[in-house]
């Protein structure tokens, strides 16, 4: 099958499986900058407290991660995502109920299984269909994700400066989940077809017998799993705490308006939808070198907040973070596939989603208590840049076993060639 073929053949699952990343994840994830402040405000919280929802949203993320990866590779797709898509509608409308930190994180808990669900079942469905454009078709459904910031400022702000409380700014973003996303998925299951086959099929690897339990210990074996591990940790650390945080630190450390940001914000975030794509060809055809060159420049976009003082400034930041932060999650399913191998791919994607999820919970709490504790984001930007860059620096020693270089995928079957390590 040619690049073509392959991807031709699949376009409409990538359609659907964006919108359902979009609705799931890019909605109420870029939602979640814009409610820090108003809920300081209204209940008195401190931007600690408030950050900790990203905490309960990625903590339960973590485990829904790992459940939806195995789910899938013994059931399925086709009811494991319609159960992620109506989760998340219903944790967004479970917001105008939260009034107190206990529903404020319960909703943030729930809004972790739907993402974290819905990403996870995307990753293993487009693992499976794709093997020649697996970054470039992971990079356009995982696009969905910075669509919502492209969106979510124009919406919020407007609906802010009307005097609308956040809470049910929030409900009424359920309609998507309700209105579109999930018809969509259930309509396109209906359908009998190869594509509906392979994504409801059970994983064939099942007939080996390993256990959830067997198959962690078979892949984390070698010090390589764990620097992997590691890395993937550290950089959505840096990654999601800078993502909950630049809004707060924009209004509060810079003294901006945030009239004044929101069109530059939705402009230049067309640039991280693009580079999930972009990233994802680049990850194709260089593998991890690829992935270590977007750590490093996630480390550089951090430190290159600091300097901000008005529009020009923001601009370069914003620029250089969103191109960083589009090649950020497209990594994790291409460097489980290159380096651990397609074997029970959902399984193992589920323990790597699992470490992309305690970053996302650990870094934006830890990030917002540097800026209680200091009164500003400067030494918390500092030391999260130098943790982007050691991320980068764990894969030094991490080469692609099971990648075939664009230069000899010609002389091999693309269908089989990733089975096998490659010569190292």
């Amino acid at each position: 099958m040619t690049t073509m073929q392959e991807m031709k053949e699949n376009w409409v699952v990538l359609v659907i499986a964006f919108s359902l990343v979009f609705f799931s994840f890019g909605v109420p994830n870029f939602s979640l900058p814009w409610i820090y402040r108003p809920a300081m405000d209204e209940f008195g919280w401190s931007n600690a407290q408030v950050n900790l929802l990203s905490t309960a949203k990625f903590l339960v993320g973590a485990l829904a991660a790992l459940g939806m990866g195995i789910m899938i590779d013994r059931v399925g797709g086709k009811v494991s995502v319609l159960l992620g898509a109506l989760s998340g509608g219903f944790a967004m409308l479970m917001f105008l109920v939260a009034t107190n930190l206990p529903i404020y994180y319960l909703a943030g808990g729930m809004l972790g299984l739907s993402a974290s669900s819905i990403v996870a079942a995307m990753k293993v469905i487009v693992s499976r269909l794709f093997d020649i454009n697996q970054g470039i078709a992971i990079g356009i459904v995982l696009g969905g994700t910075s669509a919502g910031q492209l969106v979510m400022p124009l919406i919020w702000s407007p609906l802010l400066d009307a005097g609308i409380n956040w809470r049910e700014i929030f409900a009424m973003l359920s309609l998507g989940s309700f209105l579109i996303s999930t018809p969509l998925w259930i309509i396109f299951m209906a359908k009998t077809g190869k594509t509906q086959d392979i994504i409801n099929a059970s994983s064939a690897a099942h007939k080996d017998g390993l256990t959830m339990w067997g198959h962690f210990k078979e892949v984390c074996q070698g010090k390589g799993f764990w620097l992997l591990a590691i890395a993937i940790f550290l950089v959505s650390a840096v990654d999601q705490a800078l993502m909950q945080n630049y809004v707060t630190f924009l209004r509060s450390d810079r003294g901006l308006n945030h009239r004044d940001f929101a069109w530059l914000v939705s402009l230049v975030s067309v640039l991280a939808i693009a580079s999930k794509v972009g990233s994802g060809w680049f990850y194709d055809r260089f593998s991890i070198p690829g992935i270590r060159f977007f750590y490093f420049m996630l480390g550089a976009s951090v430190i290159l907040a600091l300097p901000v003082t008005g529009i020009g400034t923001m601009a370069i930041f914003l620029i250089v973070r969103n191109v960083a932060h589009g090649g950020m999650i497209v990594e994790a399913p291409v460097i489980t596939k290159h380096y651990l191998g397609p074997r029970n791919l959902g399984m193992t994607i589920g323990v790597v989603s699992v470490f992309v999820n305690l970053g996302f919970a650990v870094g934006p709490p830890l990030l917002g208590y540097l800026y209680d504790l200091n009164g500003n984001y400067t030494f918390g930007f500092v030391l999260y840049s130098a943790v982007a860059i050691l991320a980068g620096i764990c894969l030094l020693p991490l080469k692609p076993r099971y990648w075939t270089p664009p230069r000899k995928r010609k002389q091999e079957n693309p269908g089989t060639a990733s089975m096998q390590p490659a010569a190292t």
